[in-house]
């Protein structure tokens, strides 16, 4: 079932269930007046519904399919791994990590709460009026970028399920661990109600899930992740009916609409831009969080700023997915080179996942992008970006090279030095040799000779 973890079998379970809940929601939409309603709200009609757009988002697929295939044929027999990783210096530096990131949203929140009166009269402005609490909290930001440490709990988490996954550990180290997770499920399960960024925590869900499955070579933890779908749920329920308190329907009735609507606002923007003719923004949406990093994107959004009031009329609610937003970008012909691009850089990533801690976590942060592909292009925004920097800051600090075996020199040039002795190995406790994607099978026994068997 390794397949089922590529990363064209993710964008393929991502849109084809996006489509079949598109293909659901508009065969009962008679049905469900709230997405009649929200539908109105945003200007989203049928008729950008053509099947001139099927055929371009199908080339599109056809593109990343072809960059992905190019990846798998390009790539040649792996080298032996002699990265060796420091488990308990791993889980130390990943707990001090988190604890910063947690601490600077906590002083964040607390800051927040100190012009609101009080944590008490914070929460409970947030459940009368949670867009003014959200603006709120975004005008007592600490400084610029601070939203990049809220955003990077579900990298960490990541990380501690790979280490949780990779061996025995002591028992304190476990907990450790296990404390990053639980913390970072319940700040991104409960500042999401508020701050609308429910991606967070879908990123965190998602990642960790494929980060032990790489780890463990197959599919594992069935239940966990129908524990942890039913947890994005609750959080997809308590969101919407916070923020839709006019309407005098039940919980469950506002959430299920809500997400039937959301699954045809996003599709609509996948078909909608390549119905008209629209100027292209080369680069400005797929490239944003690239821009934002390098302090650009005032002076880049100043110069696309005409292009993209234009695309708003072919943009409902949200932002354009991973494939229309190449077309939007480049055009055709450049955005399908764009996306056979993206295609063989996260295939190289998904082979390389087999070998190594870091690419391994690389792609499980990546592969989950690729699951909500349909909804924006979070694979080069900023969040990601960050997570990913410092995640491979922090295996730097706790990988190191295994000394080669010296080869045999020939007979004719053989040195009369003795050699030096080898430093006896670190115990196995303390630094562990990975490997990765480790095969299920078990080898056939050795047969003996016929001479020895008498």
């Amino acid at each position: 079932m390794r397949w089922v973890l590529s990363p064209l079998s993710l964008l393929l379970i991502c849109w084809g269930l996006s489509g079949a809940g598109v293909a659901l929601t508009l065969a009962y939409l008679d049905r469900l007046d709230l997405v009649q309603t929200f539908m109105r709200r945003e200007d989203l009609s049928l008729s950008a519904f053509t099947t001139t757009g099927a055929a371009w988002l199908f080339l599109a697929l056809l593109a990343y399919a072809v960059g992905d295939l190019a990846a798998r044929f390009s790539y040649r027999s792996p080298q032996r791994n002699n990265v060796q990783i420091n488990l308990t210096r791993a889980a130390y530096l990943t707990f001090a990590l988190n604890l910063v990131l947690l601490g600077v949203t906590a002083l964040w929140i607390a800051t927040a709460a100190a012009q609101a009166g009080g944590l008490m009269h914070l929460a409970a402005a947030a459940y009368i009026d949670s867009l003014t609490t959200r603006d709120l909290l975004l005008e007592n930001k600490l400084f610029t970028g601070m939203r990049l440490f809220y955003a990077a709990l579900p990298g960490t988490a990541c990380l501690a399920t790979a280490l949780l996954c990779l061996g025995p550990l002591p028992r304190h180290i476990r907990g450790l661990l296990l404390s990053i997770l639980i913390g970072n499920t319940l700040a991104l399960f409960i500042l999401p109600i508020v701050m609308s960024q429910r991606l967070l925590l879908l990123q965190l869900l998602l990642s960790c899930y494929l980060v032990a499955c790489l780890i463990r070579g197959r599919l594992v933890g069935w239940g966990w992740s129908l524990l942890a779908m039913a947890l994005f749920l609750g959080l997809w329920m308590a969101r919407e009916a916070i923020t839709n308190p006019m309407f005098d329907r039940s919980t469950f009735d506002i959430g299920t609409q809500k997400l039937a609507f959301y699954l045809i606002n996003d599709m609509w923007n996948s078909f909608a831009p390549l119905a008209v003719e629209i100027p292209h923004t080369w680069g400005g949406l797929s490239l944003e969080g690239v821009m934002f990093l390098t302090v650009t994107d005032g002076y880049f959004a100043h110069i696309l700023a005409p292009r993209l009031d234009v695309l708003q009329e072919v943009l409902g609610g949200g932002e354009f997915p991973l494939l229309t937003a190449a077309y939007v970008d480049f055009g055709p012909v450049l955005g399908a080179f764009f996306l056979a691009f993206v295609g063989f850089v996260i295939r190289f990533f998904f082979i390389k996942a087999r070998h190594s801690l870091g690419f391994a976590l690389a792609y499980a942060q990546i592969g989950a992008t690729l699951l909500f592909s349909s909804h924006s292009v979070y694979l080069t925004h900023q969040n990601l970006l960050f997570s990913l920097v410092l995640i491979s800051a922090l295996l730097k600090f706790v990988t190191q090279q295994h000394a080669p075996r010296p080869q045999p020199s020939p007979l004719l040039f053989r040195s009369r030095r003795n050699p030096l002795p080898q430093c006896p190995p670190l115990p196995d406790s303390l630094v562990r040799q990975i490997t990765l994607f480790t095969s299920q099978r078990t080898q056939p026994h050795a047969k003996r000779p016929r001479h020895e068997r008498a």
